[in-house]
């Protein structure tokens, strides 16, 4: 009986650890900001260890950052800039691979707060 029991579990892991592998392999390539100050991106769905360039604009300015996805298609970028209240930006992943990714179609703008 026992042993009846360890195989039933055993096998209901299995197809819920293949359910979260085909979840994550179907995810869209997709970008996140962690953190502004300062301003750390995180993509996730990208493919295998593809090289991905992100370009940040702001403030009239670009910048290119490059990396490498992990084999689970995820990395974590740092851009040496600070957003302030109501910074404008925009930022697009472009990989390697095909994959690609923007924070927003039309920009980003952290969060102002009007004068009261």
């Amino acid at each position: 009986m026992p042993k009846i029991t360890i195989a039933v579990v055993l096998g209901a892991l299995a197809v819920v650890g293949s359910a979260g592998a085909v979840t994550q392999a179907d995810q869209r390539p997709s970008l996140a900001v962690m953190d502004t100050r300062p301003l750390e991106v995180r993509g996730v769905g990208f493919e295998p260890r593809e090289r991905v360039q992100l370009l940040l604009a702001l403030n009239g300015s670009q910048r290119w950052q490059s990396t490498v996805a992990s084999r689970a298609g995820a990395f974590t970028v740092e851009f040496r800039v600070s957003l302030g209240i109501c910074s404008r930006f925009t930022m697009q992943a472009l990989g390697s691979k095909g994959s690609r990714a923007r924070v927003l179609p039309r920009g980003a703008q952290i969060d102002c707060v009007s004068p009261g």
